[in-house]
């Protein structure tokens, strides 16, 4: 048990610690996909027994970030760019549905509640940490999703969020990809509060598109990578 601050740490708050750094690594790219997770490496490093690693690690195995293979351990899920072309496509019409229901739905207050949220998105962006601009984007996208007021819907697109986030994160590490990105969310906010449905639509079904071609572009280059290590091993 590690002691933090003169305190015992419990084994769900150690676990707790793990999966948020695992899922940092995983979603910033630090960690590729089919990276192996070994139980014994993270609890050294982390200063845990066993227990909260493989509890960590489930956690991670439900968002989708990670694979517990039989007999094999744990790996970084890995998906192919036909899988990622069609999580985003899928995320991309519950944008597009969620938003038209909180064009009809959303009150003046959640419309205010996503001002002030762009106001500390922009806050991020320029300050030019992706950590901050991932958490605050992720934060907007949340709220726009509580203004549709369909719980089901909202649960779906997280758990989209979940499977893409570090696809996501990539999008924003490219170069421009963050102010556009704000920029987008303003025409999206603007248009929600003027409530024009079809306008709402088609800026949302953009942004999304933006984002995907940010993330394929991202996958690609790490293709490359990949492919120029491997052979660089081979000679």
């Amino acid at each position: 048990m590690r002691v933090l601050g003169g305190r015992r740490e419990d084994a769900r708050t150690a676990a707790s610690r793990i999966r948020d750094a695992l899922r940092t690594r995983i979603t910033s790219g630090d960690l590729v996909g089919g990276a192996r997770l070994r139980e014994e490496e993270i609890a050294a490093r982390h200063g845990v027994s066993r227990t909260p690693v493989r509890e960590a690690l489930r956690h991670l195995a439900a968002e989708g970030l990670v694979v517990i293979l039989p007999h094999a351990g744990a790996q970084v899920a890995g998906y192919s760019l036909a899988e990622i072309d069609e999580l985003f496509e899928i995320r991309s019409a519950l944008q597009v549905l969620a938003a038209t229901r909180a064009v009809e739905r959303a009150t003046p207050a959640a419309i205010r509640e996503l001002r002030a949220q762009l106001r500390r998105c922009g806050v991020a962006t320029r300050s030019n940490d992706v950590g901050a601009q991932m958490r605050e984007n992720a934060k907007f996208h949340g709220m726009l999703h509580r203004a549709a007021a369909s719980p089901q819907l909202e649960e779906l697109l997280d758990a989209i969020d979940h499977r893409l986030r570090r696809y996501r994160a990539a999008s924003l590490s490219a170069p421009q990809r963050p102010r556009t990105s704000l920029d987008e969310h303003r025409a999206i906010l603007t248009a929600m509060a003027r409530r024009d449905v079809q306008a709402t639509r088609e800026l949302v079904s953009e942004h999304s598109e933006n984002a995907r071609t940010a993330a394929t572009r991202w996958y690609l280059e790490q293709d490359r990578r990949r492919t120029r290590r491997a052979e660089g091993g081979q000679r």
